[in-house]
């Protein structure tokens, strides 16, 4: 209670200053597009495959734009979710997770989400996971806006899009157009260096490239279970170092267009997961993904076009355990692929988007070995063939109807068949009632189903089948005058199938066997002001209830409530002084034991461009200091890890 309280007594005052005073200030004349339209006209393309604005698609969407990017200082993709309603996060000292609706099973490595970056996958092949923190290598100023999608859409993209699609959308050359360096520094000894350039040339040839690289030398921390003279008093010493860097371009031409990127982590691992020797400076991991993918987008008549893509992926992993002995693990994926889609207009009222895609997985190869001897060694390629179809037919002006349906079919388990459907309604102007229901599945993925090491009891899962969740929703989007839009969604989910180890009664080994079931409901209630002087602000109320059906209790590392809220004003048009808030309920350990409530704020003063060249910020994490561990997995023997107290990132930006 006593946290809540300092939530209520520091938000509630925030908000309401930044809405009075744009009441007032509001009254100083208005453009014709207010900056809410301008939001809630953004044409997006992830829900449907085809651009759309956010309330004409059957999906609950928030979009983040490059400008809420700048003035809140985000400086990872993690960062965003602080603002995003139903959204929140864990960090394990080692990689960063991302829980939606309740459900985030500790050390997941997110693979019930698929991340795209202009519409490709970063999803690999041998877990299926994707990185949302430092390992995600893309330098925050060249995105344009980042498209977040509720709910389950394996019927238009297939394994892993169980709770959400996020698509990063980069910036063309032409929004830039010239340089941009930028240095930063802060705790833990952070280091960072980016550079940005995009131009349009004479030939319509748009050009954009981007790379950064950071240093960051970590901090000391301490460790209750392990407080033993033995393990140096549970002080893990210069462990927490996390070094990456990135690389993204783009380049198109009329119809054509090529993306490419490389990103690459390695961090330091405090934790002693795993049973490692605590304060051993050898534990570390690498992360590194790329790809390539060339594109050709076609409009073959006012009602029809043509799509057709092909990609090349390779993400490498490997980590150093050390127990005694030095232990290694290597994880090495090759996978390429294409699609081909047509859209046709075949009435007035009625659009039809068919497509198929086949991938390769040419290698995904998992190794785990000491000096002394190899313990697992093998590799297991395989492919899909799939197939969707989705039609959308304006039954009125204000009324339509979505229908989709995708078949999978793995060269490994078999068949997987996800229907879609979707109701949008708009009985007035600025009312839009949606009606959704989804399914979605994701595979086993190779390591869960192959893995076997005799020595320490665990066996193959070579009889696993997908794992499957049905969610219904009911969305209301509301836009009140110019400056405010309103979302309520309320939803219901129910997951078979879940995935996780278990001991074979027949011969007490462990393997992974499809037992989980989770059933959910919960309310999520937003709210985004932005008027025309330039102050904004945002709120929502997260209402989850996840519960493990097997077990009748509540899901580990899920918060029953999170109330989120920010303000961001300009400053005598010079700085725009941004901040944001958040309040969690307590979360349950897979130890039994909760973690505390916690409320987080963070600050950020950013200034306008200074004499036509100059940009400085200053961001505030942790404002207020708070202490709070969150979820570890049964990897770690910590049941919740330290988090980090308040800190600061200064940066300096060079624009020519």
């Amino acid at each position: 209670m006593r946290a809540f309280r300092i939530c209520f007594l520091i938000i509630f005052p925030l908000v309401f200053t930044a809405s009075f005073s744009a009441i007032l200030l509001a009254q100083e004349g208005a453009e014709d597009v207010t900056a809410i339209e301008k939001l809630l006209s953004t044409k997006i393309s992830t829900v449907t495959k085809y651009e759309r604005t956010s309330s004409k698609v059957p999906a609950s969407v928030t979009i983040i734009t490059s400008e809420d990017i700048e003035r809140y200082g985000y400086r990872s993709l993690i960062d965003v979710f602080v603002s995003v309603p139903g959204f929140y996060t864990s960090y394990d000292r080692n990689y960063h997770y991302l829980g939606a609706r309740g459900f985030s099973r500790p050390t997941d490595y997110n693979d019930r989400i698929l991340l795209l970056i202009n519409g490709h996958s970063l999803n690999e092949s041998m877990y299926g996971s994707v990185p949302v923190g430092t390992d995600l290598g893309i330098e925050m100023e060249s995105i344009e806006r980042i498209e977040i999608v509720r709910g389950p859409h394996s019927a238009l993209y297939g394994t892993g899009a169980m709770f959400s699609v996020i698509n990063i959308i980069t910036k063309k050359g032409n929004a830039l157009n010239g340089f941009r360096l930028a240095g930063e520094s802060g705790s833990y000894r952070r280091l960072k260096g980016s550079a940005l350039f995009g131009k349009k040339f004479k030939n319509n040839t748009d050009v954009f490239v981007s790379g950064q690289w950071t240093d960051i030398g970590g901090q000391d921390l301490y460790f209750k279970e392990y407080d033993d003279p033995s393990t140096n008093n549970g002080i893990a010493h210069s462990l927490d170092w996390d070094k990456y860097y990135g690389f993204l371009t783009t380049i198109s031409n009329g119809d054509f267009s090529l993306l490419g990127s490389f990103m690459s982590r390695k961090k330091g691992i405090p934790t002693a997961t795993y049973d490692m020797d605590f304060n051993d400076n050898r534990a570390k991991s690498l992360d590194s993904l790329s790809f390539i993918e060339a594109k050709f987008d076609h409009n073959l008549s006012v009602g029809s076009s043509f799509m057709a893509r092909a990609y090349y992926n390779h993400y490498y992993y490997e980590g150093d355990y050390p127990t005694g002995i030095l232990y290694k693990d290597r994880t090495t994926s090759n996978w390429a692929g294409g699609e081909a889609q047509f859209r046709w207009d075949f009435g007035p009222n009625n659009r039809l988007v068919f497509g198929a895609e086949y991938q390769r997985h040419i290698r995904a190869d998992y190794k785990y070995w000491s000096d002394e001897f190899t313990i697992f060694d093998d590799n297991f390629p395989f492919h899909i063939f799939s197939l969707y179809l989705q039609d959308e037919y304006q039954i009125r002006e204000n009324l339509s109807l979505t229908l989709g349906v995708r078949h999978d079919r793995y060269s490994t388990f078999g068949n997987s068949t996800t229907p879609r459907l979707g109701i949008v309604y708009s009985p007035f102007k600025p009312s839009t009632f949606k009606l959704v229901y989804g399914e979605a599945f994701r595979a086993p993925n190779a390591y869960e189903v192959n893995y076997e090491d005799p020595l320490s009891g665990f066996k193959r899962g070579p009889s696993l089948r997908p794992e499957k969740i049905r969610t219904s929703e009911i969305i209301w989007e509301q836009k009140w005058g110019d400056y405010l839009f309103t979302t309520v969604d309320f939803y219901d989910y129910r997951m078979r199938n879940l995935i996780d180890q278990a001991i074979d009664p027949v011969d007490e080994l462990i393997q992974f066997q499809n037992i989980g079931r989770v059933k959910a409901v919960g309310l999520e209630l937003a709210l985004n002001a932005r008027w025309e002087n330039g102050i904004w602000g945002y709120a929502s109320y997260t209402f989850e209830n996840a519960k493990d059906v097997i077990l009748d209790e509540r899901l580990t590392n899920s918060p029953k409530r999170i109330i989120k809220s920010g303000f961001s004003v300009p400053v005598m048009n010079l700085f725009m002084v941004s901040g944001s808030a958040q309040y969690e309920t307590e979360r349950t350990t897979v130890y039994g034991t909760t973690t505390d409530p916690y409320f987080l704020a963070n600050l950020n003063i950013a200034s306008d461009l200074l004499w036509d060249h100059l940009k400085v910020s200053l961001l505030v994490r942790n404002l207020f200091d708070t202490t709070y561990s969150l979820p570890g997995g049964f990897e770690h023997r910590q049941p919740a890890i330290i988090q980090d107290k308040r800190n600061f990132v200064a940066k300096i930006e060079y624009i020519f």
